[in-house]
């Protein structure tokens, strides 16, 4: 009798460290997929699980799954902040697959309660099989993040009827005709035999296949919509530049003209002052300047680039013109080894967003501010510009400008507060550079 309660209590602790493996998979999972760092929160997520585990074995609570799930959504919500609709995917995936798992479980279990030789023997298989169990758990999801993490971190709220629907099917059907949430399980099991016993493991199987299917599937939906949202956006970048093109278009047309009749101009001043009027010539030449500075327009922006400065005072001018405040204050140290086309991709993206944002949007005042400070090795970038308060969806500009961000060891932060988007940036120049 003291030998079985040793081995009870021994199972009973090992199931409390399993469960609690499955837990930390599920909330990483889930974390990764979902693109947040949630690593300190970790252990709080299982040791409300090993709770949960202690009162089911305690008292017998049925039905706990369905009670686990709508805690992990809350926690990802509240803990994590986790929106729901990029929680949702992951979620579903991590339950349906932990159904078959404990599906595989009870059909194995089983196996080694009709076939063990002694108690012990009995507990040595159930720990090989939970082990093994537990490696298919990991294995699946490290697969599913690698090669659909990108899709998973997608807003799905619009498409999760494709994932959310047949799994939540399985998972009933699962549940339901193997009494995983039940009292009756073994019962149930000694009354099926062995031989149905092998049947529902290989329907187990065909249906983890199909499972497998719908992922793919639904981050395949995911993709091809991501795709058709770049492209629109890309299309709309792409007449903002046709606009900027047809401006500088128009405004070479009349240097060209002013050129043309440059030697006429520099006739009549010469004549002025052949005649003594001098009072007319300055007035003349006063004139004659302010044309050509309306011709080579402001010039708002001298960060030490170059190719950055012609950039800037395009896009500003054309801000300016539009009827949008720009104050622009770029200065990029000449030691800092920043490629021109990186800075070029930050800041066109940047301007073209807010110049964007500020033309569409019903303001009184529109305006934009766009600013360099650097500290160390580190260019921290700002901007601000008014805009429509509403649900924001990244598009590709901001993916463009993270990409860079992480190029140069940094990072992108948005935020909107009071009517205002703002963007922060951090690039770290690069070493040997000085």
């Amino acid at each position: 009798m003291i030998g079985h309660s040793v081995i009870g209590l021994f199972l009973n602790g090992w199931w409390l460290v399993f469960n609690g493996w499955i837990h930390y998979l599920e909330i990483d999972f889930l974390c990764k997929a979902a693109g947040k760092p949630g690593g300190r929160l970790i252990p709080l997520w299982i040791g409300i699980n090993e709770l949960l585990i202690v009162a089911k074995l305690s008292v017998g609570l049925e039905n706990s799954f369905f009670l686990h799930l709508l805690l992990l959504l809350m926690f990802s919500i509240t803990f994590l902040k986790i929106p729901w609709d990029a929680a949702a995917a992951p979620l579903v995936i991590t339950g349906t697959l932990y159904t078959f798992i404990e599906g595989y479980s009870a059909v194995c279990m089983y196996w080694v309660a009709r076939n063990a030789k002694s108690r012990a023997w009995g507990m040595v298989l159930q720990i090989g099989i939970s082990l093994l169990l537990m490696a298919v758990y990991f294995g699946i999801l490290k697969l599913v993040r690698k090669k659909y993490s990108d899709s998973l971190q997608w807003p799905v709220s619009s498409y999760l009827y494709v994932l959310l629907f047949p799994c939540g099917f399985i998972v009933i059907l699962v549940r339901m005709g193997l009494k995983l949430d039940s009292r009756e399980l073994e019962r149930y099991f000694s009354a099926i035999g062995m031989d149905t016993s092998i049947a529902v493991f290989i329907i187990l199987s065909g249906a983890m296949a199909i499972f497998l299917m719908m992922i793919k599937i639904f981050c395949t939906i995911v993709d091809q919509v991501k795709r058709d949202n770049q492209m629109a956006i890309l299309k709309v970048q792409l007449e903002g530049q046709k606009t900027y093109v047809e401006e500088a278009e128009k405004r070479n047309r009349e240097y060209s003209k002013f050129q043309h009749d440059i030697d006429n101009h520099l006739l009549v001043v010469s004549g002025l002052i052949g005649e003594g009027n001098y009072e007319k010539a300055q007035e003349y030449l006063d004139r004659l300047h302010i044309r050509c500075q309306s011709l080579a327009g402001r010039k708002l922006a001298s960060t030490g680039r170059e190719v950055l400065d012609i950039l800037l005072n395009e896009k500003a001018g054309y801000a300016l013109r539009s009827n949008i405040r720009v104050s622009c204050r770029v200065r990029i140290p000449e030691d800092f080894g920043f490629d021109d086309m990186d800075l070029s991709i930050i800041f066109a993206n940047i301007l073209d967003n807010a110049i964007h944002e500020c033309i569409v949007g019903e303001f009184d005042n529109k305006e934009i501010s766009l600013f360099t400070k650097n500290h160390g090795r580190f260019l921290i970038i700002e901007s601000a510009n008014t805009w429509t308060p509403r649900t924001m969806e990244e598009g590709t500009g901001l993916t463009n400008i993270r990409n860079v961000a992480a190029k140069y060891q940094g990072m992108a932060e948005i935020s909107n507060i009071d009517e205002k988007f703002r963007i922060s940036i951090l690039l770290r120049s690069p070493e040997g550079q000085s």
